[in-house]
């Protein structure tokens, strides 16, 4: 499946769920904001939300420095 993330394409293999792909790109025990298709997604729902095929992703992370 082709996803689009921070407005770049990258594939995955079938459905995963955002946490899913979080882990898969490293983002595992980070804290993050991500919105699935301009709807921002709360943290309780990431195990269970689904990212299909031609989804658009945005993830913010925080950053230090000013």
């Amino acid at each position: 499946m082709q996803v689009r993330i921070n407005g770049q394409f990258r594939s995955f293999q079938g459905p995963t769920t955002i946490e899913g792909l979080l882990e898969d790109l490293g983002y595992r025990n980070h804290f993050v904001a991500v919105a699935l298709n301009q709807q921002c997604i709360p943290k309780q729902q990431f195990q269970e939300k689904l990212v299909k095929d031609q989804d658009e992703i945005e993830i913010l992370a925080p950053m230090a420095g000013g």
